[in-house]
């Protein structure tokens, strides 16, 4: 089989992480890959921030938990110790939203070829945009006049024995 398609098909939303931090190199490629995703009429209207701050992580973690109502033993971030926000600009980008989808999704593909796991999350950037995340949307160096979009987060995986969920294959119809 060619590796892109082994690659897509491994590729597996990964819930738990250990604590070390991914390499500089592994992250630059990440993020190229992200930049290389296909963007409507060719705007490129995303942006790229990348959360390797414990505290921030926690902030937005906490943050998340709160918003959501959720039990405190829940964890957003599943204790990833990088987060990717893609972010757009709030006026004037009618496909952004498509544009941070496929950037997200080329980076959670760069991420698996690498060994590393991966995890599209939505949620953080709710708290983010949030008026309680303001603060935290700040810190972060979002730019002025940017919306939260999608996030990836990335790390080792703590249980490689993990194995991608099972896909409804009942969802296609030809049409010739």
């Amino acid at each position: 089989m060619n590796q892109t398609i082994e690659v897509i098909l491994k590729r597996k939303g990964t819930m738990s992480y250990t604590s070390q931090q991914i390499c500089e190199s592994d992250m630059e490629i990440i993020i190229s890959a992200g930049i290389a995703g296909p963007t409507a009429r060719n705007l490129q209207t995303r942006h790229f921030t990348i959360v390797q701050n414990k505290e921030l992580l926690q902030q937005i973690d906490n943050g998340v938990r709160i918003l959501m109502g959720a039990p405190t033993e829940y964890n957003a971030l599943y204790g990833a110790p990088s987060l990717i926000i893609t972010s757009a600009p709030i006026e004037n980008a009618p496909f952004a939203d498509q544009d941070c989808a496929a950037a997200v999704e080329n980076m959670s593909l760069a991420a698996t070829s690498l060994g590393l796991g991966s995890r599209y999350v939505v949620s953080p950037t709710r708290f983010i945009e949030s008026e309680a995340g303001k603060t935290v949307q700040q810190a972060l160096g979002i730019p002025q006049g940017y919306r939260c979009v999608a996030c990836l987060i990335v790390g080792y995986d703590a249980d490689p024995s993990q194995t991608p969920v099972s896909r409804n294959m009942d969802v296609v119809n030809y049409v010739k």
